[in-house]
């Protein structure tokens, strides 16, 4: 009978320390990514790159000179522009948009900038539309692009780094502890929407920054976002 309480007692232990010791192991991997000495590729199928702002050309001058857009990729200071030039901002004189899009509550666009040849204008681009997203709020959004997803860690303590984030236009991923939408704003309604996206194993595309936070078994990361995204 001492015995069985014994090995009772060990079973017990045991199923404390694993989950504990996973979380501890969470924390480092996560410094060594945000000390840049470890960074990876998304393995998951969520594809970081091509994610651009944009904005109608609302200038008066003659087509397609005018009358296009502005876009920039995010994360990045300089976009690789269509003649191949580096510049804050690059002018597309037209989108493909083989889904027929509405565009008009879009702020995030994925796809490619190519170049097109405009006869007696020379290369103006185009932007070739794989993916749009209309943001929260009418707020523009700031800080740190980012995709977020539930990793599937289960932990007894915290901080327990259950979710993963995927740096736009960069191969970068790190582990955090904490996602807060609740400084954007949004409504009820949409705010579900954003966690119905995690909650069913896809992934949220945000911008905020990330804050250290002290939580009960040492200090964890937060993502605190002033927009997220919703696919159109």
């Amino acid at each position: 009978m001492k015995t069985h309480s014994i090995a009772i007692a060990l079973l017990l232990l045991n199923l404390f320390i694993l989950p504990i010791s996973f979380a501890e192991e969470a924390v480092v991997n996560a410094v060594k990514v945000a000390d840049g000495s470890n960074t990876a590729l998304t393995d998951s199928g969520f594809d970081q790159r091509g994610y651009y702002t944009f904005r109608p050309d609302l200038r008066k001058c003659l087509s397609p000179l005018c009358g296009g857009y502005f876009v920039k990729a995010v994360n990045r200071t300089l976009t690789r522009c269509p003649d191949g030039s580096l510049q804050a901002e690059c002018y597309v004189a037209s989108l493909t948009n083989r889904k027929k899009l509405d565009l008009s509550s879009a702020s995030l666009l994925q796809g490619a900038i190519r170049p097109k040849i405009y006869q007696g204008f020379g290369n103006l681009g185009i932007f070739s539309l794989q993916a749009a997203f209309s943001p929260a709020t009418k707020a523009v959004g700031a800080g740190l692009f980012v995709g977020l997803e539930n990793n599937g860690i289960v932990c007894i303590t915290t901080p327990c780094f259950s979710a993963d984030q995927y740096l736009l236009n960069r191969n970068k991923i790190r582990m955090i502890s904490g996602i807060d939408l609740q400084a954007v704003g949004a409504t009820g309604t949409v705010l579900n929407d954003a966690l119905a996206i995690m909650a069913n194993g896809g992934v949220l595309i945000a911008s905020g920054t990330n804050q250290q936070v002290e939580e009960v078994t040492g200090k964890g990361i937060t993502f605190v976002a002033n927009q997220f995204y919703l696919p159109m």
